[in-house]
């Protein structure tokens, strides 16, 4: 949905990358070549001196939704958990690199992270650190769209990063040849299309904070970095004013 009026892109100075679960492995939950990558986007992108907070998803270790044996509640707990341990990995590997992270969790687990502090958070980004959060918002029925969201609107983030395996959002499938690929919409596009690219709870969240995200391929390298330099990459999603 290309209009004259769309804003220009932003080109942040904070900003929350949402890495999916997708990112740390496939056929197996943890993949060294996976988790390398990824430590590369995210150095990238610190070289652009953005402050970077990192928001991830589980479905690596399990998607909760799909688990017939669970009930709901106990799928979406099981999934808060699979952020963790992504987490854990993250934070690991980023430290190993000599970057400083902190590690903070809206689920109770106080042994390995921190719970949510946004006055903190805001601290460490401005000190030179990196923040990761886990645990979703800590809440069942919530996704972790939802949770970047809510985290970005916390800190005062200027855009959010949606990192997928698919370039940005489309009319439909992507595999399918009639999709159309739609560079720029409104959230309020998204949602009266039902374009489920993001939950409607993230998108509402996003329009009430006025923060616009970028939704791309998170395996197109060097992408994240140029997202932050202001590039037209992926589809770029914006509050209606």
């Amino acid at each position: 949905m290309s209009s004259s009026k769309t804003p220009t892109r932003v080109t942040p100075s904070r900003a929350v990358i949402k890495i999916s679960g997708a990112g740390f492995g496939d056929e197996n939950p943890l993949e060294s070549d996976s988790i390398s990558y990824i430590l590369d986007q995210v150095n990238q992108a610190r070289k652009t001196g953005t402050e970077i907070a990192i928001v991830v998803g589980g479905g690596n270790i399990i998607r909760g939704q799909e688990q017939e044996i669970l009930t709901r509640t106990a799928g979406d707990i099981a999934g808060m958990v699979g952020t963790i341990v992504n987490g854990i990995v993250l934070k690991d590997q980023l430290q190993s690199l000599n970057v400083p992270v902190l590690l903070q969790s809206a689920f109770p687990t106080d042994r390995v992270t921190e719970p949510v502090s946004p006055d903190r958070a805001d601290q460490h980004l401005q000190d030179g650190g990196i923040v990761v959060f886990v645990g979703g918002t800590g809440n069942p029925y919530f996704t972790t769209d939802s949770a970047a969201a809510l985290r970005a609107g916390e800190i005062g983030a200027d855009l959010i990063l949606k990192g997928t395996n698919v370039s940005g959002v489309f009319t439909g499938d992507p595999a399918e040849e009639e999709s159309e690929f739609l560079p720029e919409l409104t959230y309020e596009h998204l949602v009266d299309h039902d374009l489920d690219i993001i939950d409607a709870a993230a998108a509402n969240i996003c329009r009430e904070t006025g923060i616009p995200m970028v939704i791309f391929d998170l395996f197109d390298e060097g992408a994240t970095a140029r997202a932050l330099e202001g590039d037209e990459i992926g589809t770029y999603v914006y509050p209606e004013r």
